[in-house]
């Protein structure tokens, strides 16, 4: 399998992905409610918690399959951000 095509393919999955978790998110607007479905609602957070992590993880092969270096997230609390002296 060539990269582009398997960058393509990570791309697919990637918006799949994406989608999954946005529908989830647009549920109210066809009335499906927390106070209505809580059992399902339930379910369905956790899927969309599963869903996110499948995202981050194809992002990241994504950027790896590109070329991209994968920094590691710096800390936005200014107070943890400490400078070594």
């Amino acid at each position: 399998m060539s990269i582009d095509s398997k960058i393509e393919r990570l791309n697919k999955r990637y918006r799949g992905l994406a989608r999954v978790t946005s529908s989830i998110n647009d549920l109210y607007i066809y009335g499906i409610y927390e106070s209505n479905f809580p059992k399902l609602m339930e379910v369905l957070n956790n899927a969309k918690d599963v869903v996110k992590g499948e995202i981050k993880e194809t992002k990241q092969e994504i950027e790896s399959a590109s070329g991209f270096e994968i920094k590691s997230p710096t800390p936005t609390d200014p107070l943890n951000n400490s400078v070594d002296e």
